[in-house]
């Protein structure tokens, strides 16, 4: 009874396309929260140690049951199984699963790519696939592409932008929003700050990709701003919070 009641409360769980859980593995539990609230990216900090992936922000704080495959892999491969080959029920949205590779950027992805040929449900396959990776932090650009972005996309930096990279392989734009803004939410967003934030959307979107700012404050000031901008992931570390203020803005 309690299966099928959350069968049918997923089917009609209204997806958000622009949330992004920041530092998704924080909290409790980890992915299935940001799911539950119709997130359709999460983001999780990785270390290679004792080759096994695990999942912490610092390296210190690594456990060894918290590894990237307990804590993602296998769950989205079940829900992917469970779900006729998507990971949200009904819905065709992509579940974006920025890997912030802390260090050793080139053998945690080389564990990475041994790691996800035990899960075929979360191969890119198609236009449409039902989740898509993409590595942040110490990136190894050059495995990466080789790949040709198939395996996992790059996470752009805006010095990146112009180099002719294909969208498959770079899809994303991440930026610091104290690099280029001050505006930290009190007040009215300056007129050359706001026109600047709207430039750089209309670049990174004239490039077919997608941008998103890190370190920004976590308030509704911000995501105002940046909705309206045409910024294509909010970063919260407030999932529940950032939800019910985007299903106020649905039509």
């Amino acid at each position: 009874m309690l299966l099928w009641f959350a069968l049918a409360l997923s089917e009609h769980l209204v997806v958000l396309p622009r949330a992004h859980s920041h530092n998704d593995y924080l909290r409790e539990p980890p992915l299935e929260l940001a799911l539950e609230n119709g997130f359709c990216s999460v983001e999780a900090d990785v270390f290679l140690v004792d080759g096994q992936l695990l999942v912490a922000h610092d390296r210190a704080l690594v456990k060894p049951e918290r590894t990237l495959v307990n804590m993602y892999l296998a769950p989205l491969a079940k829900r992917i199984d469970q779900n006729d080959g998507r990971v949200f029920a009904g819905s065709d949205e992509i579940l974006w699963v920025l890997i912030d590779i802390k260090a050793d950027g080139e053998k945690v992805y080389a564990e990475l790519k041994n790691e996800l040929k035990k899960f075929p449900q979360l191969k890119k396959s198609g236009t449409r696939p039902a989740v898509r990776f993409v590595i942040s932090g110490d990136r190894p650009i050059d495995a990466i592409q080789l790949d040709r972005g198939k395996i996992a996309g790059l996470d752009g930096r805006w010095d990146d932008l112009g180099k002719g990279y294909s969208v498959e392989f770079m899809p994303w734009v991440s930026e610091s929003w104290s690099s280029h803004f001050s505006w930290v939410g009190t007040g009215a967003m300056p007129a050359l700050e706001r026109s600047r934030l709207r430039a750089m959307v209309r670049k990174v979107h004239s490039e077919g990709r997608r941008i998103r700012f890190w370190g920004a404050p976590d308030s509704e000031a911000v995501w105002k701003v940046q909705f309206s901008a045409g910024v294509d992931f909010l970063n919260t570390d407030k999932p529940s919070v950032l939800r019910k203020w985007l299903l106020d803005r649905q039509p």
